[in-house]
């Protein structure tokens, strides 16, 4: 046990060197700006340095036309970020924390500020790979590869690498929902303990709301636990008493962490605006609106325009979505995520008769986890039916559970009895591109062919193999992901934007 441990505990430590060293890059080549809305975010944190108090959101602070031929420019030194401060209705915590390390740089060059700042998100980067380890540990204890596999993804997914290596409060509010989760899980375990960790669960609500709006999601999972909580306590007395002070534990920290800043925006923005939500959308108004891409494209263009760019800028598109990776690649990685996602699909009917000899809080979790996945897709699309903002990277605060979920569907088609259907779907896929890039007239992609045929390779080679090796099938993902983070900053975005 001592061994796994140690062993465990030697790979989180290699997964998040390889992490920092990989995230620094990002963070130093990737050209000033080249992040989307790191002006804005740039110009918040300066504000709050030199003049000690929260900016206001006014008409005028998102110049759409400037801001666009600033974009196409590539963001020239003659050409002042100033005017871009539309990030001003943000809740203040990463800012407040952002503008000790501006204040710490004082009459340095903006260039190592913006770098000191972008350090700084890569910093809270490697907290929440830990984080997440521990977030899998808790959910199915003794399991190092779900732990490890879940902070390896998190670790080298490109999009989130480049989203971790810009300034913005993107990164802290993924690390208070990841602790938020933590808290939840060990709450389901120790369902009797005394008040005081709800008490802990609540600043760290609090705390998440004052980074970033979209966080809220957490709440009702924390509602959910507390159900399960409350279940575990069968039919005694008191129940009711027991579930209204945890509650209160919860919501009262939060509430009085949140309450200044939200009597502040009411104060400035109005008292029916406490989330500046009102002026944000009155401010924006030369940002491109679903119904104006409707009657573009109709309906089947938009959702399809939606799926495919949501998919592509989860795994990696660059600058401000204006840096693609290659086709093929979008092509292997899809056939990677399918793959996983039937083997989680396998691994749920296989688990239909195990699913009872699950430990409870372990089944709590999982759906936990599925509702959190469920709340921020959703959350995405409600925000496109009003804004076209077809980005992955909005999935990133559910990032933990996704990564929880592609783990054990990786795990389970690697599984003896699942790489022969493996080697028949890689191929079959390798088939179906050829015949369709055929049928559309193109060249045959032979790369993604390779790909591939090399991958089935892989799985049948596994399935003469001796299981002790070739139960490592697991972890062909992660080293693809790590030579694909290179790629990406080498062979697309520094080419593009410098």
């Amino acid at each position: 046990m001592k061994d796994s441990s140690r062993f465990a505990s030697v790979a989180l430590a290699l997964i998040v060197l390889v992490y920092l060293l990989i995230a620094a890059q990002y963070a130093r080549l990737t050209p000033a700006w080249q992040a989307p809305d790191e002006p804005a975010h740039y110009n918040y944190v300066r504000y709050v340095a030199e003049h000690g108090a929260l900016p206001t959101l006014q008409v005028g602070d998102f110049p759409s036309a400037y801001l666009e031929e600033i974009k196409a420019k590539g963001f020239p030194p003659e050409m002042s970020i100033e005017p871009l401060r539309y990030e001003a209705w943000q809740p203040p915590l990463y800012y407040l924390f952002a503008a000790a390390i501006y204040r710490l740089g004082f009459g340095w060059p903006m260039t190592q500020q913006l770098l000191a700042l972008r350090l700084l998100s890569v910093a809270l980067g490697a907290l929440l790979i830990v984080i997440a380890s521990r977030v899998a540990d808790t959910l199915a204890p003794g399991r190092a590869w779900l732990s490890l596999g879940t902070a390896a993804l998190v670790a080298t997914i490109p999009m989130h690498i480049a989203t971790t290596a810009a300034v913005s409060n993107d990164t802290l509010a993924e690390l208070w929902v990841a602790l938020v989760l933590w808290q939840i899980l060990a709450r389901l375990r120790a369902p009797n303990e005394r008040i005081r960790p709800w008490l802990i669960l609540g600043v760290t609500l609090g705390l998440a709301g004052l980074t970033k709006v979209n966080t809220w999601f957490t709440l009702p999972l924390i509602l959910g636990g507390l159900a399960y909580v409350l279940h575990r306590r069968g039919p005694a007395s008191g129940r009711g008493r027991f579930f209204l002070q945890r509650m209160l534990a919860v919501c009262l920290p939060a509430l009085l962490l949140l309450l200044p800043w939200l009597a502040r925006n009411m104060h400035v923005y109005g008292p029916a605006d406490p989330l500046a939500f009102r002026r944000h959308d009155a401010v924006v108004e030369g940002q491109l609106r679903t119904a104006d891409w409707l009657a573009q494209v109709g309906l089947r263009g938009a959702v399809g325009e939606f799926v495919v760019t949501t998919f592509h800028s989860f795994w990696g598109q660059f600058g401000w979505m204006g840096v693609p990776i290659d086709a093929r690649l979008y092509r292997l990685l899809a056939v990677l995520t399918a793959l996983a996602g039937l083997g989680l699909l396998l691994r749920l009917l296989r688990s239909r008769q195990s699913w009872r000899h699950l430990v409870s809080e372990e089944r709590v979790g999982l759906l936990l986890f599925c509702g959190a996945t469920l709340l921020v897709a959703g959350s995405l699309i409600w925000y496109n039916l009003s804004f076209v903002q077809h980005q992955g990277r909005y999935l990133f605060p559910g990032l933990v559970p996704i990564a929880v979920f592609l783990t054990i569907g990786w795990r389970e088609v690697t599984r003896r009895g699942r790489r022969a259907l493996a080697v028949v779907l890689l191929l079959s896929a390798a088939l179906l591109l050829a015949g369709y890039d055929r049928w559309r007239g193109q060249p045959l992609d032979k790369w993604t062919s390779a790909g591939l045929l090399g991958l089935s390779g892989a799985f049948g080679v596994g399935s003469q193999m001796p299981e002790g090796l070739a139960r490592w099938l697991c972890l062909l993902p992660y080293p693809l992901l790590v030579g694909l983070d290179l790629a990406c900053l080498y062979r697309f975005i520094l080419p593009a934007l410098t």
